[in-house]
C-alpha cells in the first residue's frame, strides 16, 4: 500500500515556497521614476517622483502606483509610495490596459515604497500572499496560494510560514501543527486524502517519532480499491481537482477551491454570489452590477485533474472519468434590490428581482427607517406581509411611513425648487418647514434629493429540489426618496462594460445535467498514455444555479483504480428574469434624466 512518505514531501517542497519569496524580496532594489498620479477629490493631475521596492530587479520590469482615494499623492517626502492603493508591475513599455502583461499586482497598503499592513499581492501564475505585511515581508496572520494550487493559512515571520498554520496540499492532504522558516516543525496532525488522520512530530520539515509507524493510505475513501495488491499502477498515482487560477482570473464569475476535511470544494470567489447563495449579506442596489452585466453563457468552472506518480515511474493509464454522485438544482430564491428615483419627489418602494430558480411563498418584510450619519439607531419596526411572487416585485413602505407620522399628502403635492445649488442649504429648510416627517425626521438626510434609509428584512419560505418547504431570512437595505429640491444640473455620461472572458480552447466541455444522480461522464484521454504525469483541463458547466458531488476516477492497464478526493462544486448561473419594474408613477414632473446611473 502507498505510505505517506510521497505526500510529505510534496508538502515539504511546496511550503518552501514562501521562504523562497522572503529571500526574492531580500535580493531586490529600489526602482524610480515620474508618473502622473490623479487626485480624485481635487479632479486635478500632478506628475510625482515615485520610489518603490524591486523584489524582482532581473525581470526589468515596469511599475505604475496608483494611490487609493483620499491617498494624494501617495508619496512620503522622499518620494517613497506610502498609504493604500494599488502597485502594478507589467513587462516593460507595455501598454497600462493590457491585463496580459502584468506580472504582479499588489493591493493594499504601503510604507516607504514597500508593502506595509494589510494587502494582497497576486502574480499573474496564479500564486498569491494575502494578509499582514511588515518592510515588505507577510508577518503576522496571512494565506499563501501558490501556483499549483496548494494553500497555508497561518502565521508569517519574515514572509516565511513561521508559527501555528494549516497547510492544504492539492492532492486532499491537511497538515495543521507548528511552523518554522517554511517547513513544518514541531508536534501537528496530518489529514490524509483518504480520510486517515494521525498525530506526529516535525523536525525542519522531516517527520521524526513512531507516529507514521504502520500508516497507509485509507483504503475507502479517496484511496485505492480494498481488492488491490501492492504494486499495482494505481498506488504510485496521487490525483488533485483544482481550479485553474490563471484561466480563472480572465472571467467575470471567478471560482476558487478549498481543501476541507471531507472533501474539495469549489465555489465563486466574489462575496455577492455567495451571500446569494446563502442568505448572508444585505441586499442592495449594488449588488446589481454582479447578476447582470454578466454573459452567463460563457462563464464555466475551469479545473486541473491532475494525475502524478510518487516515484517519477511511468504508469498506463486505461480510462478517466468524472463519477457524478447527485447534481441538484439550487433552488433558493437570489435577490437583487432596485431602488426607485426620479418621475417625481416621493417615491416610496423599491423591487425585489429574484434571480434564484425558485419562487417566494409566505413572506413578510419587517422594516425600520435610518440614516448614514445614525449608526446604530432607527425607528421602531414596521411588519407587513407581502404577496407570493416569482420573478420580481415591488415592496411599498408607504403605509409604514404614513404610521410613523410622515405628511403624506404634503409630499404628494408639493413641489421644491432652488434657484442654485449655493442657496441649498436654505431651500432644504423650507422643506421641512412646510412638510412634518413624524417619527422618521431624525432619520432624514440628503441636499438635493432628501433621502431616509428603509432597512429590514424578508422572511420567507421556498421549496428545494424535492419539493420540501425551506425557510429563509435576509436583510437589506434601501434608500427612499421622499422629496426632490429641483435644480439645473448636468449628467454624466455611462461608459462600456466589460468584454466576454477569453476562449478556452484546450479545455473538455463537462456539461452537469441537473435533477441526476450517480452517472459517469467518461473524459477522453489525448496523446500518450504511459506518463508519469497527466493534466486534463475541463470546463464545467450547468444549465442553472446547481450543486454537484463527483469525484475523478482513473483506471490503470493493470486492472488497478485510483479516485480523487470528492468534490462539491457549488454552481452559479442565475435566471435572468423577464420581470419588468412597473410601480412607476402615473404622471411625471422630474426631467426623465433625474435619477439615471451607470
Amino acid at each position: 500500500m502507498l505510505s505517506r512518505n510521497s505526500t510529505l514531501s510534496l508538502l515539504a517542497a511546496c511550503l518552501l515556497a514562501s521562504s523562497a519569496f522572503a529571500q526574492t524580496a531580500e535580493s531586490g532594489g529600489w526602482a524610480e521614476q515620474t508618473q502622473i498620479v490623479y487626485d480624485a477629490g481635487s479632479r486635478s493631475v500632478s506628475r510625482v517622483n515615485v520610489r518603490v521596492w524591486d523584489p524582482h530587479p532581473e525581470r526589468n520590469l515596469d511599475f505604475n502606483w496608483e494611490p487609493a482615494a483620499g491617498n494624494w499623492p501617495g508619496v512620503d517626502s522622499t518620494g517613497a509610495a506610502t498609504g493604500q492603493g494599488r502597485l502594478v508591475w507589467r513587462v516593460k513599455g507595455s501598454a497600462n490596459y493590457d491585463p496580459e502583461t502584468v506580472y504582479s499586482t499588489y493591493s493594499g497598503g504601503m510604507r516607504d515604497g514597500r508593502p506595509h499592513g494589510k494587502g494582497k499581492l497576486a502574480y499573474r501564475s496564479g500564486e498569491s500572499f494575502e494578509g499582514e505585511w511588515s518592510a515588505g515581508y507577510m508577518n503576522g496572520t496571512g494565506i499563501h496560494l501558490d501556483g499549483a494550487g496548494n494553500r497555508y493559512e497561518g502565521a508569517f515571520v519574515n514572509g516565511a510560514a513561521s508559527g501555528e498554520g494549516r497547510y492544504m496540499a492539492r492532492n486532499g492532504a491537511i497538515y495543521r501543527g507548528g511552523f518554522r522558516d517554511g517547513l513544518r516543525h514541531g508536534k501537528g496532525t496530518m489529514r490524509l486524502a483518504g480520510g486517515t488522520v494521525y498525530e506526529g512530530e516535525w523536525r525542519n520539515g522531516v517527520e521524526i517519532g513512531s507516529g507514521r509507524k504502520g500508516i497507509v493510505t485509507d483504503a475507502t475513501l479517496g484511496g485505492l480499491l480494498k481488492a488491490q495488491t501492492s504494486g499495482s499502477h494505481a498506488e504510485k498515482a496521487e490525483l488533485s481537482f483544482v481550479i485553474d487560477q490563471r484561466m480563472t482570473s480572465r472571467q467575470d464569475v471567478q471560482y476558487q477551491h478549498l481543501v476541507r476535511d471531507e472533501d474539495v470544494a469549489i465555489f465563486p470567489v466574489t462575496q455577492e454570489y455567495n451571500d446569494a447563495w446563502n442568505g448572508g449579506g444585505t441586499i442592495s442596489d449594488s449588488d446589481s452590477t454582479a447578476f447582470f452585466n454578466v454573459d452567463w453563457q460563457n462563464d464555466f468552472a475551469f479545473v486541473e485533474l491532475n494525475m502524478e506518480t510518487t516515484d517519477k515511474s511511468r504508469v498506463q493509464l486505461d480510462s478517466m472519468a468524472l463519477e457524478v454522485s447527485s447534481s441538484d438544482a439550487y433552488r433558493k430564491p437570489m435577490f437583487t434590490l432596485d431602488k426607485h428615483l426620479g418621475c417625481v419627489g416621493l417615491r416610496p418602494d423599491f423591487s425585489l428581482t429574484n434571480h434564484g430558480w425558485g419562487d417566494v411563498r409566505n413572506a413578510k418584510v419587517t422594516v425600520q427607517f435610518t440614516s448614514p450619519d445614525k449608526q446604530g439607531e432607527a425607528s421602531r419596526e414596521f411588519v407587513q406581509s407581502i404577496a407570493d411572487f416569482d420573478q420580481g416585485t415591488e415592496i411599498s413602505v408607504l403605509e409604514p411611513l404614513r404610521e410613523a407620522g410622515v405628511d403624506i399628502s404634503a409630499l404628494e403635492t408639493e413641489r421644491f425648487s432652488c434657484p442654485s445649488r449655493e442657496q441649498m442649504g436654505v431651500c432644504r429648510a423650507q422643506v421641512f418647514n412646510k412638510v412634518n416627517f413624524g417619527e422618521v425626521s431624525d432619520f432624514v438626510w440628503g441636499e438635493d434629493v432628501i433621502y431616509t434609509t428603509a432597512t429590514g428584512r424578508i422572511d420567507y419560505e421556498w421549496a428545494d429540489h424535492k419539493g420540501e418547504l425551506q425557510q429563509s431570512s435576509e436583510n437589506f437595505s434601501t434608500d427612499i426618496s421622499l422629496a426632490v429640491v429641483e435644480v439645473n444640473d448636468s449628467l454624466a455620461e455611462c461608459g462600456d462594460g466589460g468584454g466576454p472572458p477569453g476562449a478556452a480552447l484546450r479545455y473538455i466541455d463537462v456539461p452537469l445535467p441537473v435533477g441526476q444522480s450517480d452517472y459517469r461522464i467518461d473524459l477522453p484521454l489525448r496523446g500518450n498514455k504511459n506518463l508519469s504525469e497527466n493534466t486534463t483541463r475541463l470546463k464545467i458547466h450547468s444549465e442553472m444555479t446547481s450543486f454537484h458531488q463527483f469525484r475523478a476516477a482513473m483506471r490503470f492497464a493493470d486492472g488497478s483504480v485510483r479516485y480523487s478526493k470528492p468534490v462539491s462544486l457549488f454552481y452559479i448561473k442565475p435566471r435572468q428574469p423577464d420581470y419588468f419594474n412597473n410601480a412607476s408613477p402615473s404622471a411625471c414632473y422630474l426631467d426623465p434624466a433625474f435619477g439615471s446611473s451607470c
